[in-house]
Parts: C-alpha cells; structure tokens; sequence
C-alpha cells in the first residue's frame, strides 16, 4: 500500500475533494488514494443521495455513498455514529475509519494467517480485499474466500477490480504530480 498524498488532477471532480480526502484519510491511517478510489467508484466526486432511491434505510449517501447501520431518523440529516454523512469531511471519515480501515485491518490478518490462499485473488494485494469488503462487508467476503472463490465475484460489477484500477492510476498521478510532472 502507498501512502503517497492525493494529488492526481486526472479526474477533475475527484481532484477537487484532494484536501478533505487527505485529511480524512491520515486521521483514519488508510491510504489517500485508497479513499479517493472510493469515492470515485461510489459517486464520482458527487454528493449524493443513491440514484433511483428514497431517503431511507438502504439507500447510499454521499461521497462514499454510506448504506451500512445510517441512522435516518432525520432524513434530511442521516448519520452514523453521531457523523452528518451529508457532510463531505464526515462523510469521508466515517468512510475511511469505520468502513476501510477494518477491512484493510482484516485483509493484513487473512494476509498473515493464509498467505498462500490469500495471493490467489486480487493478485494478493490487501486494498483488492479491502475493498471488496468495503462494497460487501467482511462476511461476504470471506464467506466466497472459505469457498474458494473471488471475493469479487458478487460485489457490484467488480467493485474490488474497478477500485484497484483507481487506486493504482490515482497513486501513479499523484506521485507525477507532486514530482512536478504533471
């Protein structure tokens, strides 16, 4: 994993939300461009409520388009753990430090405990797993992992492949960028 500051311009909306994903992400000790892959695969950099659904339980809010445990007894205002996820810095937080960070926790530990197993998806990197949690939660995928299957394979359309494919681009832009290169 790379810890590099997000600063790839590649992706303008994205770019523009650099400073509070940043922030965000260090408090939550993950990976800036991680969090910004996120965000990406989730909403493009758009705050938003989940297209084509109702304020409510099940619907994604947001930059990283929270679904999991929100609290919608104000609809105008869910949140989680006290967090306003409409607002885009808590939004990101809660994202980064009760979402990410597990997942990349729990990813090191099956990591360490299987190596052999865990190099056979993802191309054994912890963000592949990480964020295949991150759209499915832990149990899914593990549950596909113990079956010998890709942790991917019921993720929305192949959310951990498109987020490694982010992550990869936004930390090569980043690291061009703050070399001056870009």
């Amino acid at each position: 994993m790379d810890f590099v500051t997000f600063a790839d311009p590649a992706i303008p909306p994205i770019y523009t939300l650099r400073s509070p994903i940043n922030a965000e992400a260090t408090i939550a000790k993950v990976p800036p461009c991680a969090l910004a892959a996120i965000v990406d695969n989730e909403s493009g950099g758009r705050n938003v409520l989940q297209v084509g659904k109702q304020p409510g339980p099940g619907a994604g809010v947001g930059l990283c388009q929270i679904t999991a445990d929100v609290d919608w007894s104000d609809l105008a205002h869910p949140k989680l753990h006290g967090y306003d996820l409409w607002d885009e810095a808590q939004n990101l937080y809660v994202a980064a430090a009760y979402f990410l960070a597990p997942a990349i926790q729990s990813a090191l530990r099956l990591q360490r405990d299987d190596p052999t197993g865990f190099a056979r998806f993802g191309d054994g990197q912890v963000l592949f797993y990480a964020f295949a949690a991150y759209n499915e939660g832990w149990g899914g995928v593990m549950g596909r992992y113990r079956a010998g299957q890709n942790p991917d394979n019921e993720t929305t359309n192949g959310y951990a492949a498109r987020a490694i494919i982010a992550y990869t681009d936004f930390v090569a832009g980043s690291h061009r960028s703050l070399a001056g290169l870009t």
